[in-house]
């Protein structure tokens, strides 16, 4: 089996170029690898187009959620991959991997490429009035937890779960935003004001932020958490529910499932996915469309 490892050395604040060495130490009894290292945003989705084209049945995409989602989005043919996903993970959150039990030990996450077994998932597809469009394959969202992403790119001296809470706190300080949203669900139409609306096709997110708890990766379905605008003494206070995933019980919070969601705001959406920046204010996005892709990828676990 022909191996293609693509490593992003900027992976956890730098951290992640002092793996290469253990990926190749670990992965040498089964085989040798090849390494390629990405070298700016966007690069993995075209090393890991590179490596379908040279007929690699497994590409590995060693680094955090970001990383993660560039060789995701860079192994899709349509609504399927054309090759089969492999984690090492060395970022920041690793929610994914968290949620698939991935070992965050190098050695470990390196041995299960070969001797695992791989798990077909769920995608989803989001794309906006400008005909952007971007696979997400863990989460997303609009509003608050999209200024949170936008903090952690100004946070440079601390790293992983604290980095999160940390943006967390400062975007409950410093933004307060409740655009008045137009969501279909489904068949179900809804129109209110809103804090933020979170789209999980994995529960977890942020390191240790459980938005969408009983969010799985095989049953077709997008969760969203859907928050009314309270006050930030009330976002102080949800914190812990969130992280525990108990915050579906409070009266602002509603949860569902669906297959497809249109969304169109009266203003412009800060929108993330996978814990990246997909639009910033300053792109105008008002509208976008979120889509499940079932059976999408088969992941090594």
């Amino acid at each position: 089996m022909r191996v293609k490892v693509i490593l992003n050395p900027y992976a956890d604040r730098g951290r992640g170029r002092a793996c290469q060495a253990g990926i190749e130490a670990a992965a040498q009894p089964f085989g040798s690898v090849s390494v390629a290292l990405t070298d700016y945003p966007g690069h993995g989705r075209e090393l890991a187009r590179q490596a379908v084209a040279a007929g690699y049945e497994l590409v590995v995409a060693a680094g955090g959620d970001g990383t993660i989602s560039e060789v995701v989005n860079g192994l899709m043919q349509g609504e399927t991959a054309a090759a089969r996903l492999g984690i090492i993970p060395i970022g920041s959150g690793n929610d994914l991997a968290w949620s698939l039990g991935i070992s965050a030990d190098l050695t470990t996450a390196v041995q299960a490429i070969f001797t695992g077994q791989p798990q077909t998932l769920d995608l989803a597809r989001v794309e906006d009035d400008h005909g952007r469009y971007r696979i997400f394959d863990n989460n997303m969202g609009i509003g608050f937890d999209a200024r949170v992403v936008i903090e952690t790119e100004n946070i440079t001296r601390i790293h992983g779960f604290p980095m999160y809470m940390l943006a967390v706190l400062r975007t409950i300080a410093f933004y307060y935003d409740t655009p008045h949203l137009d969501i279909q669900f489904d068949d179900e139409a809804l129109s209110q004001a809103s804090l933020f609306l979170a789209f999980g096709v994995g529960p977890r997110g942020g390191g240790g932020f459980l938005l969408t708890p009983q969010a799985r990766h095989d049953d077709n379905q997008i969760d969203t958490c859907l928050v009314n605008p309270v006050n930030r003494l009330t976002m102080l206070m949800m914190l812990l529910r969130v992280m525990k995933g108990t915050h579906g019980a409070h009266k602002a919070v509603s949860m569902r499932q669906n297959r497809r969601i249109t969304v169109r705001a009266d203003r412009p959406m800060p929108i993330h996915t996978d814990g990246e920046v997909f639009a910033y204010p300053k792109d105008n996005v008002r509208q976008v469309t979120v889509t499940s892709l079932p059976g999408a990828i088969e992941v090594i676990v």
